[in-house]
């Protein structure tokens, strides 16, 4: 069997042509599509295009070298001839092509059992972390709702008066909550974020939220252009008239009512999260609700398996 590589020369030099058509007009609706803000990619293209141009690129790199090699045998034969330099024809017997195509089965079978075994270690890989992202979950949430169990008890009477009276942010009662709120976040060794949850003043809202975040470092200069830091916290407010997720509007409903109602499901929601370790209660004024208190923390990985974990949240009723 000869090997015309003249024909593999222009088979291979079409092909690397027609890749490299296809490459730039991919780079360019993909570019488009990135930076221009356009959607005219299908999802899926969008999700793997940096694996469809890396194995473009692959595909077009052996194809330029197959180009090469072919034009550079093509040319030693043609300098051959002229010497009258001539290479018995190349024989591959029977045996041998049945070996190679042994091996060519042999190396796509490796493959799929590489496959296989790479997505069997990922499912236990991922079932090792289901547990232990459960059991951090719940260990933490457990914490919080002993910790929520002392915050509760730290809430003046001017504060909870106040709350009662829907009058929270007036001064000075607003700069106490604030100062109050910060010490608690301070104080805790994870630093959770702190949440209030009120029924509004004035409708037709029917919520207002109260939050504030973790400790951060504020960086500002002076006048002589020395660089200061201080530490603070942001506080932010909220106002709904109605809470858009039904279960958390459920539950809150309850724990207004003074009962509790277990989650059973994943809940994301405007005040409520059980997907991080997180308790909640009641705080009251001469018996009466004035408002719920949340504490959340962070845990940090598990991305692949933290969309279906969940806590059902604090077992009894916490309240001061």
């Amino acid at each position: 069997m000869k090997i015309n590589y003249l024909l593999i020369s222009r088979l291979t030099t079409n092909l690397t042509l027609f890749v490299f058509i296809l490459f730039a007009a991919g780079i360019i609706l993909w570019t488009s599509d990135e930076f221009l803000d356009w959607d005219i990619l299908p999802n899926w293209i969008d999700n793997y295009a940096q694996l469809i141009i890396v194995i473009f690129g692959f595909f077009a790199v052996l194809l330029v070298l197959s180009s090469l090699l072919s034009s550079l045998a093509v040319l030693a034969e043609f300098a051959a001839k002229k010497m009258g330099v001539s290479a018995p024809p190349l024989q591959i017997s029977r045996k041998r092509k049945v070996i190679l195509l042994i091996v060519i089965v042999m190396v796509f079978v490796n493959f799929f059992i590489f496959h296989q075994i790479d997505k069997y270690r990922e499912q236990a890989r991922l079932a090792k972390n289901r547990v232990e992202f459960q059991e951090k979950l719940n260990k933490q949430s457990q914490e919080l709702d002993r910790s929520l169990s002392q915050i509760i008890t730290l809430f003046p009477d001017s504060i909870l008066q106040a709350m009662h009276k829907k009058s929270l942010l007036e001064k000075p009662t607003g700069k106490e909550l604030v100062k109050l709120l910060s010490a608690i976040s301070a104080s805790l060794p994870e630093i959770p974020q702190i949440a209030l949850l009120m029924p509004a003043a004035h409708h037709p809202y029917k919520y207002h939220k109260i939050w504030i975040t973790p400790e951060y470092d504020y960086r500002y200069y002076d006048e002589s252009d020395e660089e200061i830091v201080l530490k603070g916290h942001d506080t932010h407010q909220q106002f709904f008239t109605q809470l858009p997720d039904i279960v958390e509007r459920e539950v809150i409903e309850a724990l207004f009512k003074g009962k509790t109602k277990p989650l059973t499901q994943h809940l994301n929601g405007k005040f409520l999260n059980n997907s991080e370790p997180s308790s909640w209660g009641i705080l009251k004024y001469q018996e009466k609700i004035v408002a719920l208190i949340f504490l959340k923390e962070d845990i940090e990985g598990y991305r692949k398996v933290r969309k279906t974990i969940f806590h059902t949240g604090p077992k009894t009723l916490i309240s001061n």
